[in-house]
């Protein structure tokens, strides 16, 4: 074997090792911060006003990535077609503890 077929091998061996350092250095801490919150349901009572978006604004934790994300996620777990919900009825929310 040439010296330049050895250092192409050497050469791809490194890079290979650089990738696999930080693809495991990336999720560990992705590992780690999911690891630390736990996902929990609690229920609340529709207020008079209440709407998806405004208690998406006062309940949607950073975890859900987003209002849209976290109303989503709202009217699956509660059988919801559309935006309607009604006052003094509940609803159950995600949260992350």
């Amino acid at each position: 074997m040439n010296i330049k077929a050895k250092l192409s091998i050497v050469t791809l061996m490194i890079v290979f090792a650089f990738t696999i350092v930080l693809c495991m250095s990336g999720s560990e801490g992705k590992a780690s911060a999911q690891s630390t919150k736990h996902k929990y349901y609690t229920s609340i009572q529709i207020e008079d006003g209440d709407s998806l978006w405004s208690i998406a604004e006062k309940y949607a934790p950073p975890e859900s990535g987003s209002y849209n994300n976290f109303i989503k996620e709202v009217k699956q777990i509660n059988d919801l077609y559309d935006n309607n919900i009604e006052y003094g009825c509940s609803l159950v929310i995600p949260q992350y503890k």
